[in-house]
């Protein structure tokens, strides 16, 4: 109910997670004109007639770039991303080709977007059937290299659990990355090492890696996520009722095992699984959901469905 709906404030970047699988084609001036117009777009609940303006200098300004080069790299950010699209399955399942953007206008001295229903519904509803990740906007825009911002997403929707592992063929697919990284040396100097150091030295996360094998083989990689005391997150003050409602609600690892499988075994939870999702990641981020208060709470009529009766 659009009452319920959870709501952040302006510094704060919230995106659902399926719009992870768009991000990896992205250069990087996509990804942080996106940053920028994610909050705008939540704040002032944008619809398709609305414009939703970058200027070149905040982009200079919260990207951390020269002011004399800012809007050139928006604007071409900008062509890049009117040219794109992407799929998604319809409330009738049927699949659906969309834009990213309607049309871009250039004003002086900035870029005025309008986004399509699709991608503001993405930017702006966060609920049980649209699970989400969300990170400090100043922190996201402090990294400068491509990869370290999809490394970094996947590192903050997997915080709650401490670490996640993901096989090379998964790591190819989230990240778009081209066949000639293959080669385990090549990934681990052009991807792995410089995104880890670039996220741990810049951002709220110590990021670090084991290799995972088969036999000699690295089959993929282990990403242990640990949280720096300095940057304890802060959403805003709850009021007593709020810390009841979620100290009262913390599970046990048993029980996060248990009730996640249990969880997507419904039909009404199966409709949030992303388009060609296999049960085990499925399953993995309903428990990474059940460890994060306010999804778990999103998720709370489903627990009561399956048993779960401590509320």
């Amino acid at each position: 109910m659009k009452e319920n709906k959870k709501t952040y404030p302006p510094n704060w970047v919230v995106m659902q997670n399926n719009i992870q699988e768009c991000f990896k084609s992205m250069n990087i001036d996509e990804k942080r004109l996106l940053i920028l117009a994610s909050p705008i777009a939540r704040t002032t609940q944008a619809t398709e007639k609305d414009q939703i303006l970058i200027t070149a200098e905040q982009f200079a300004k919260e990207c951390g770039i020269k002011t004399h080069s800012a809007y050139t790299q928006l604007e071409l950010a900008s062509r890049n991303l009117i040219k794109r699209s992407f799929s998604y399955n319809n409330e009738r399942g049927k699949r659906v080709l969309s834009n990213w953007v309607i049309d871009c206008t250039y004003e002086d001295g900035g870029i005025a977007i309008r986004f399509p229903e699709i991608v503001l519904l993405m930017l702006t509803e966060f609920d049980k059937l649209n699970p989400y990740t969300k990170y400090k906007k100043d922190i996201v825009l402090s990294l400068k290299k491509d990869y370290s911002f999809d490394i970094y997403h996947l590192a903050k929707k997997y915080q709650a659990m401490g670490s996640f592992q993901i096989s090379l063929d998964e790591l190819f697919q989230e990240l778009g990355l081209p066949e000639s990284y293959r080669r385990i040396g090549n990934l681990k100097d052009r991807v792995i090492h410089p995104s880890l150091y670039e996220i741990t030295t810049n951002t709220d996360i110590d990021l670090t890696y084991e290799n995972l094998k088969k036999g000699r083989s690295v089959v993929g990689f282990k990403f242990i996520i640990k949280q720096k005391a300095k940057f304890i997150e802060f959403e805003g003050k709850k009021s007593d009722n709020e810390k009841n409602i979620q100290s009262s609600q913390n599970l046990t690892e048993k029980q996060l095992d248990m009730f996640s499988v249990k969880l997507a075994d419904l039909p009404a939870v199966q409709s949030m699984a992303h388009v060609g999702e296999d049960m085990k990641p499925f399953v993995a981020r309903l428990r990474t959901m059940l460890m994060d208060a306010d999804q778990q709470k999103e998720l709370l009529p489903y627990l009561k469905e399956v048993g779960y009766a401590a509320y």
